[in-house]
């Protein structure tokens, strides 16, 4: 059940109905792959600058049927960051609106459809690529970090045929585009449905846009994912009051809800005859690892449920020692065929194997029940997620350091907390308006906090678990 192989049975359905009225068949990706192919993309590496348009949707598409890999990167990445991302990986080609092209210099004219322009670099690439890689997805949020996570193509069809399995796609489907496709759930949702032809509701509008209601009514989508801050953004829009015929499937993941707010989605779901899935999943595991069946979501609410189909869960304690107990804590492990390849860092882990061999230690805590349903309890690693993008702690204190401030994060899911030394803190209100723009979120879910000093210990290393718990100063 390989979604890109079987985009030939569905040349003459549509694939996109976008907001902006146009239509376009999925012979169109079919098209763009012969010229991806012509231009001498296959096997090579190709930054898709991903926007929810319908040049991104049929470039990244095209690409991976033509045998490109792709590196998925948001169409809003800043110059720099996107220049130092260039060195570090050296792409062959870029697809991206013609409209950043100038930015590209050097660089020659290889495809173009519609907006978007195929563009080939003046060097040559000239290091290898694995036969298995097929695509890279960032793992780090938006801080530039050059560290992405390698998917095979085998990934891509067992996580897509699982998640169509699990959700009941069929070809009467229709999801509406709620996430970026740069980010690893959007992809997801993009893969299911494309594996049964389904057409895909594509807008790059936001929630708290009108037009994005009226778009939604307009071409009634059966289904939305959303990360924990959607739903946030639901009960303030009093989603529960709206009519929307055709809506039937409602999936969360992207980060850990309440469980307060979980349950008052399912309650609210299954009485009005919605079925609502909390799932579980990370770009090291090409998606979905999880997911708790709406039959238990109000019994279960704060689960992530159980594996899915063709994966398994397990626990290990501090040394490494599998928890066999009926109920367990400890680290998650995950085992299955969508685990991902491994990290690459630059160009030259492009020729890397399989590190993870169908195993993943998620560094997420979780707690399983006596029932076999599992809940994340913590993190074992510097990361937290802002609405859905996973932010490595570390990579943000460095961006802050090579800015010349002397800096400690932490916070949790949704509210990102920067300490500084109270003499570092006139600034604080521009800190706070520029990490809101790189990291892409609300200037609410960041606070910028000063403290008489950063606790380190005697080799100047920061103790982080103390930061929680001193006096400090809200300065922005």
């Amino acid at each position: 059940m390989d979604f890109i192989a079987r985009l030939t049975e569905f040349a003459d359905r549509p694939l996109i109905q976008a907001d902006d009225a146009s239509v376009h068949r999925y012979a169109s990706v079919l098209e763009l792959a012969a010229a991806f192919e012509r231009a001498g993309c296959a096997r090579q590496l190709v930054f898709c600058l991903a926007g929810n348009t319908p040049g991104a949707l049929l470039g990244y598409l095209a690409l991976l049927r033509c045998g490109a890999v792709p590196l998925m990167l948001n169409s809003s990445l800043p110059a720099p960051q996107l220049n130092a991302l260039i060195a570090a990986y050296r792409p062959a080609f870029h697809w991206l609106e013609r409209q950043r092209a100038a930015e590209l210099a050097g660089t020659r004219e290889a495809a173009a459809h519609a907006d978007h322009v195929l563009l080939g670099s003046a060097t040559p690439a000239d290091y290898a690529i694995h036969p298995d890689l097929a695509l890279l997805v960032a793992t780090s949020g938006s801080t530039g970090s050059p560290m992405f996570v390698r998917q095979s193509r085998r990934n891509l069809a067992a996580n897509a045929a699982a998640i169509a399995e699990y959700l009941a796609i069929g070809p009467d489907e229709r999801p509406i585009t709620t996430l970026p496709l740069s980010y690893t759930y959007g992809l997801s949702i993009i893969h299911s449905h494309v594996l049964h032809g389904c057409p895909i509701a594509l807008t790059g509008k936001s929630f708290f846009d009108r037009g994005f209601w009226d778009f939604f009514r307009e071409v009634a989508p059966t289904s939305f994912g959303g990360v924990p801050y959607h739903y946030e953004m639901l009960r303030k829009l009093r989603f529960w009051r709206m009519t929307l015929p055709g809506l039937r499937t409602l999936t969360q993941a992207g980060g850990r809800m309440a469980p307060e707010i979980a349950l008052e989605m399912a309650v609210e779901a299954r009485q009005r005859g919605l079925r609502y899935y909390t799932m579980y999943g990370q770009a090291e595991a090409t998606a979905r690892m999880s997911y708790l069946e709406p039959e238990m979501s109000i019994e279960k609410a704060g689960s992530i449920g159980r594996a899915i189909p063709g994966g398994s869960f397990s626990m290990e304690d501090e040394a490494g020692n599998e928890l066999s107990d009926a109920e367990a804590s400890g680290q998650l492990v995950y085992r299955g065929d969508n685990v991902s390849l491994g990290y690459a860092t630059g160009y030259a882990d492009l020729a890397r194997g399989d590190d993870n061999q169908g195993c993943l230690r998620t560094g997420d805590l979780a707690r399983r029940d006596s029932d076999g349903y599992y809940y994340i309890t913590g993190r074992l690693k510097r990361f937290l997620k802002l609405f859905g993008h996973r932010i490595n702690l570390q990579d943000v204190e460095d961006m802050l350091r090579t800015r010349g401030h002397d800096a400690a994060c932490g916070g949790e899911d949704d509210h990102l907390v920067i300490y500084l030394n109270e003499a570092d803190g006139a600034d604080a209100g521009d800190l706070k308006r520029q990490l809101a723009e790189t990291l892409r979120a609300p200037p609410s879910a960041i606070a910028v906090v000063g403290v008489t000093a950063l606790p380190r210990n005697d080799a100047g290393k920061l103790r982080y678990a103390e930061l929680a718990g001193l006096a400090g100063k809200t300065l922005a």
